[in-house]
């Protein structure tokens, strides 16, 4: 029967569409032989390390830096304390992830000074993630642009 007003269901027809392959700069990328090493990723990770040591008690048991023309993300890994997985266990995620977030906010002004300081940039924005399991920690600097820099050509 014919509910009176109601629409007929209509169905989204989906195109099968093959994906490309990869660029071969980009699956190199993907497959980590891009370099990931280098005196200045090294020191902001060590920094930012330091600073989860000395103003949270601990810090990660990973930490990979990567750099692009106008942005710092800073992955960590391994970072919970025993207290922490235990909410998690009791179900309290949103608890310890609010606690990290506020703690990770306070923490901002420290975080943007040592990056400027060592990228001799300064910092247009600052985000920061956490991931419960597996325990990931991201903090991602967005630069300004470095006037001095040749242009990059545009991403499509």
């Amino acid at each position: 029967m014919k509910r009176r007003g109601a629409r007929p269901e209509r169905m989204l027809k989906v195109s099968q569409v093959t994906e490309p392959e990869l660029h071969p700069t980009d699956a190199a990328a993907l497959r980590g032989s891009a370099s990931h090493g280098g005196p200045l990723r090294q020191e902001l990770s060590n920094a930012i390390v330091a600073l989860f040591k000395e103003f949270f008690g601990r810090g990660p048991a990973d930490c990979r830096t990567y750099l692009e023309p106008d942005l710092v993300v800073v992955v960590m890994t391994g970072g919970y304390y025993a207290a922490e997985q235990t909410l998690f266990e009791a179900g309290k995620w949103h608890e310890v992830r609010s606690a990290r977030m506020s703690w990770q906010d306070t923490m901002e002004r420290r975080f943007i000074e040592t990056i400027e300081r060592l990228t001799r940039r300064q910092v247009k924005a600052f985000m920061s993630a956490t991931h419960q399991s597996p325990d990931v920690t991201v903090e991602l600097f967005v630069l300004e642009r470095d006037e001095t820099a040749p242009a990059q050509p545009a991403l499509g």
